[in-house]
């Protein structure tokens, strides 16, 4: 009885360290080597990072006239967007393309009336 628990034992460990061994561990995502290859892929100037952010907006299906003005790196983006999240989307679209700042004058477009009820 002794010998068959000491041979299943041995068994079950000898399968859990060869397990051990051909499992890799997870890698861990570089959130600073990621940041920094985010800065290096964003336009340097002014008129660059106005570029990208108008292109954006303009492919948007959620801001409508949605135009953006660049200076000293600060981004005040104008227009009107559909929803709340919309409007923060296309903060984090301007920061994304390399704005130091942003003001975010967009408008968020009012609900439309529900007609009365009958």
């Amino acid at each position: 009885m002794r010998k068959m628990i000491a041979l299943t034992f041995t068994l079950l460990l000898t399968t859990v360290l060869a397990s051990a061994q051909t499992a890799q561990p997870e890698k861990k995502k570089d959130v600073k080597a990621t940041k920094v290859a985010a800065q290096t892929k964003a336009p340097k100037s002014d008129a660059d990072v106005q570029k990208c952010i108008s292109d954006k907006l303009a492919g948007s299906k959620t801001i409508t006239g949605g135009s953006a003005t660049v200076a000293g790196g600060e981004a005040t983006l104008t227009g009107e967007a559909k929803n709340a999240g919309a409007k923060s989307g296309a903060a984090k679209t301007a920061t994304g393309c390399g704005a130091k700042k942003v003001t975010n004058n967009i408008t968020v477009a009012a609900p439309p009336a529900k007609p009365p009820k009958k």
